[in-house]
């Protein structure tokens, strides 16, 4: 398994496969730098070293190799981050005893193995005619209809159940997996019944749920079903089509959102591939910021419909929240995607062409929707657009809009201005505890001995540091596996002080050797050493300020008890190191 993992590693760069999902990594002198996408920050403390292959966050501490990003990233465990990593690197992993695989692994191939006999039910079935009329009927053509995998589930209780079971899974793998279901006497039925299957992919491909579509009007359930929550299928942390259209959405730069899994179909199928579809759903969080590995700008293409619009509002709220670019693509009367591109494919690109800045477009809705020759319409107009030039970064921009609004409902600016004061008050406070509870901060202390290590590692030059001044055995572990290393001439970059470190003490070792890279291309060499004296008497400074805050403590309880001796024995200790802090500074 080591081996197989370093073969791996040597193949896959972490800087590139970071930005797949951190597209605003920088150069950052020899390392690389963003703001984490594992925690909220403002100041960018993700870190990235090429030359040693790892990452750390300053911030939340969390850190580790590439096997370590994708696991984090993805949600998964190692078995699979190395499945995914393999596929990258080109590498054929050697299939594992079926019981030493992991749930998941289980999992996807009942998934896969569904998939396929779905598709072949569409494909042959008698009982699909009425599928395939439907797909024919929408004008997909056999090309999309075997690229996207599209499916029908018979109208029978048992029918891919009884499939799976006939492979060897389970009865609670294959409900585990969200294929079937079990009713209040226990019995297990298939979830999907007479319905057009749509696989759901995550971003590199591999099927994780399913939607269905309904055929009938009369059947039972809503016009779609999605696979509920399962270990491997959040319906707010996946996009349909994604890994379809991620390299369209780079070469474009940009993102179309649809609604619906056909619109989506539709759109590769007229040769618009940067598309993805929210499967019905207003954008999550989790999708946009899947969405940002691939682009900062994105449209959205929601129904006309209420329901549409009110989705679609959520969405730009959270892409808005994100700092995405946003766009809008307005549809003409009640038509949705799918109904523009059967009339016209050529309609569907000059609308994506024409798409409106959501600002804009927000004022022509908004305009469209209230009655702004009255008080209540002024009102109400007001509110909503306030709310979203508020949230404009750039004072210019803000004043641009700020000016339109006046001139729309006929008030002063000074008057929306004062408004967008109050409303924005109590959000900067909200704001303002979010981010001090968002990630564990370091203390002085912390930050003074993880600066030491670092400058003595960047340094080749070690000084005698009593433990006592560090701030915890972790420090005082580290700085003695460093001395041993300097000792023994084993050290050169730093890399030989993470080979075989104990688990709690990797956060603290990664921080140091990324931190020691950056010191050594930025410091002199003298100005290291300054450093370093300067940091072993502030360490000492806070060693002594705390032990002197004890011994008062100490001699006030000793006062208490009126125990004259521990007095006199305590203020000595105190005089003394008291002495010693004046020297000191």
């Amino acid at each position: 398994m080591s081996q197989i993992s370093d073969q791996i590693k040597d193949k896959i760069d972490i800087v590139d496969l970071v930005k797949e999902y951190i597209p605003e990594l920088k150069k950052a002198g020899v390392s690389w730098k963003a703001r984490c996408p594992f925690h909220q920050e403002k100041t960018a403390s993700f870190i990235v070293s090429p030359e040693k292959q790892i990452w750390h966050c300053f911030g939340c501490h969390k850190g580790g190799d590439a096997f370590g990003f994708i696991k984090e990233a993805e949600g998964v465990e190692f078995v699979d981050a190395m499945r995914l990593l393999a596929k990258r690197a080109g590498i054929t992993l050697s299939r594992q005893n079926p019981k030493e695989e992991s749930e998941r692994t289980r999992l996807l191939d009942i998934l896969r193995a569904t998939a396929a006999w779905y598709h072949q039910a569409l494909l042959r079935a008698k009982s699909a005619e009425h599928a395939r009329g439907y797909l024919a009927e929408r004008m997909v053509n056999e090309e999309a209809r075997d690229a996207w995998q599209i499916g029908f589930a018979p109208d029978a209780w048992e029918g891919v159940s009884a499939y799976l079971a006939s492979r060897g899974f389970r009865p609670q793998e294959i409900e585990r997996a969200g294929i079937s279901s079990r009713n209040d006497r226990g019995s297990v039925y298939d979830r999907f019944r007479n319905r057009l299957m749509f696989p759901i992919s995550d971003a590199h491909g591999t099927i994780v749920g399913f939607t269905g579509r309904k055929l009938a009007d009369d059947d039972l359930g809503g016009k779609y079903i999605n696979t509920p929550e399962t270990p491997l299928y959040h319906k707010s942390s996946v996009l349909y089509g994604l890994s379809k259209a991620k390299q369209a959405i780079r070469s474009a730069d940009l993102a179309i959102v649809v609604e619906g899994n056909m619109d989506c179909v539709s759109s590769h199928q007229a040769g618009v591939s940067n598309v993805v579809a929210a499967s019905g759903t207003a954008l999550t969080g989790e999708q946009v910021r899947l969405l940002k590995r691939y682009t900062k700008n994105v449209a959205l293409a929601f129904d006309p419909d209420a329901a549409g619009q009110e989705a679609l509002m959520r969405g730009l709220a959270i892409a808005w929240e994100e700092e995405l670019t946003i766009q809008v693509i307005a549809l003409p009367g009640d038509a949705d995607p799918d109904d523009v591109i059967r009339a016209d494919p050529k309609q569907w690109k000059a609308l994506i062409e024409a798409r409106s800045d959501f600002m804009d477009w927000l004022f022509a809705s908004t305009k469209a929707r209230h009655d702004i020759t009255t008080a209540n319409g002024k009102k109400q107009a007001s509110k909503l657009l306030l709310n979203w030039i508020r949230r404009l970064p750039d004072m210019v921009e803000q004043t641009h809009y700020l000016q339109q609004l006046a001139s729309l409902v006929s008030v002063d600016e000074a008057v929306l201005r004062s408004i967008i004061v109050k409303i924005s008050r109590p959000e900067r406070a909200r704001s303002k505890a979010e981010d001090s509870q968002s990630a564990p901060a370091q203390n002085v202390q912390d930050k003074m001995a993880t600066r030491l290590l670092a400058l003595v590692l960047a340094t080749d030059h070690t000084v005698p540091i009593p433990t006592d001044w560090l701030p915890h055995e972790y420090y005082e572990r580290l700085y003695k596996r460093l001395v041993a290393l300097y000792d023994s001439g084993a050290y050169q970059t730093g890399s030989q002080l993470l080979n075989g470190l104990e688990a709690p003490l990797e956060p603290l070792g990664r921080a140091v050797v990324l931190l020691a890279d950056e010191i050594r291309s930025s410091m002199e060499f003298e100005d290291r050493r300054k450093e370093i004296n300067g940091l072993v008497l502030r360490l000492k400074q806070t060693y002594l300020r705390k032990h002197l805050d004890q011994l008062r403590l100490s001699i006030r309880e000793a006062e208490q008890r009126k125990d004259e001796t521990a007095v006199q024995e305590y203020v000595t200790q105190w005089q003394r190191l008291n002495q010693e802090l004046h020297r000191s500074k």
